[in-house]
């Protein structure tokens, strides 16, 4: 499996995940969905979000606040994270 091919499927389990866990602040499963709307519109170009963050960092921050109450997500999450770093997105 390729690294983009890789990429691509964790982002899909990320987004299963996202749609599967109930309790989420909606203004944080917003932001991530955004940021995964931005990550998968960077598969098709390379660079960072709008603010000069990388989509890297962005995802970062959501693991941040996923570790304790979605373990599953964090994990998802912190792997596409580390593949965007990786890719230099």
């Amino acid at each position: 499996m390729n690294d983009e091919t890789e990429l691509r499927a964790t982002l899909e389990r990320l987004h299963g995940l996202l749609e599967s866990s109930g309790e989420l602040d909606p203004d944080l499963r917003d932001r991530l969905r955004a940021t995964l709307e931005d990550i998968s519109g960077a598969l098709e170009r390379t660079g960072g979000g709008e603010d000069g963050t990388s989509l890297a960092d962005r995802l970062g921050e959501f693991t941040e606040h996923f570790e304790e109450e979605h373990p599953s997500l964090a994990e998802v999450a912190g792997r596409l994270a580390g593949m965007l770093a990786n890719l230099g997105i």
